[in-house]
């Protein structure tokens, strides 16, 4: 098995569908996953309208999900649970209407050409410290994208290059959470704003509830630099290695009919077919399942396990994250 379950995992009928009156701190709950991954409820924040789970089983036990109010229905709860108050439910129904709101934002061709032109120079930049620093280059080793764990070396060499440009902390912090949940909080969010307003992908999702979003050390100039030097290290390392593409894969499920491609910014893939296997999930005849495999440009890979050391951690997936393309249908 790639990812933990539990054998004895109750049917749906134990649960109800999640509702704004089970958002209540100690209710137990479970997402509606394939394998039904088992929450408890902390906290409401009613300034963002998020709620608070912590994942109490499975790989990311401990972790902390901020989730949408309005998306509670993607949870189900035991029978028998905690309710809200009328009053409550009320506020929380005001607090959605308030903040569910869409935001578009387009990718400017212009803005995408100066992206370029400074991930262009960028590259020149990181040839000359790959050539000087790398360890992983120095040990003359192949890129094994047939493990399922990417190398220390080259982990630690991305880690080097990060300090030295000031960037390890959103680095590190951003990998954190996409590995556990891109979708909580606004962390990502604010990448994907900034991936838009640099011309790289657009942007479809909601308006920012988190007024502190591009405070501090997460402005949207160092998320940017972030994402340009990121970009510029990943294609110039690959293209050392003598990389042009890579074979990715991608395993997905729907309950009924194929369901259109969202547009999320980043698309999650993978290196390894078995993983991909897991996310086809082929055993339930009423649901529709594609097995997806492609050789996808370097030019469109952001991050990957292979120099990521978060993407090491609780789960062994060969994660690829590529940045979205709408003329792909595959990716």
């Amino acid at each position: 098995m790639v990812y933990q379950s539990n054998p004895e995992v109750l049917p749906d009928s134990s649960y109800v569908p999640g509702d704004l009156k089970h958002v209540v701190p100690g209710n137990e709950c479970r997402l509606l996953d394939r394998r039904r991954t088992p929450l408890r409820v902390l906290d409401v924040n009613r300034a963002s309208g998020l709620f608070v789970v912590e994942v109490v089983d499975f790989e990311d036990t401990g972790a902390r999900w901020e989730l949408p109010l309005e998306d509670v229905g993607i949870c189900q709860f035991a029978h028998g649970s905690a309710e809200a108050s009328d009053a409550e439910v009320a506020d929380y129904a005001q607090i959605v209407s308030r903040l569910d709101q869409p935001l578009t934002i387009e990718a400017d061709p212009s803005c995408r050409a100066n992206s370029e032109a400074r991930i262009a120079s960028l590259r020149r930049e990181v040839g000359t410290w790959l050539q000087a620093e790398s360890a992983f280059l120095a040990s003359g080793a192949p890129l094994d994208t047939k493990s399922r764990t990417g190398d220390p070396a080259l982990w630690n060499d991305l880690r080097r290059y990060m300090t030295a440009n000031d960037l390890w902390t959103v680095e590190s912090a951003f990998a954190v959470q996409y590995v556990s949940n891109p979708a909580s909080g606004e962390l990502v969010k604010g990448h994907r704003i900034v991936l838009a307003e640099l011309g790289l992908a657009p942007f479809e999702g909601k308006q920012v509830r988190n007024p502190d979003l591009f405070a501090g050390s997460w402005s949207k100039r160092r998320r940017a630099e972030h994402v340009l030097h990121r970009l510029a290290f990943m294609r110039e390392l690959l293209d050392r290695l003598g990389h042009s593409s890579v074979v990715l894969y991608r395993g997905l499920s729907f309950s009924g009919q194929r369901q259109a491609r969202r547009n999320n910014s980043f698309t999650s893939a993978t290196f390894n077919l078995e993983v991909a296997m897991d996310h086809f999930c082929d055993d339930d005849p009423a649901s529709t399942c594609v097995l997806l495999r492609q050789p996808v440009p370097v030019e469109k890979l952001f991050m990957s396990y292979l120099e990521t050391e978060q993407m090491n951690r609780q789960y062994k997936e060969a994660e690829a994250v590529l940045l979205h393309d709408a003329a792909s249908d595959l990716f």
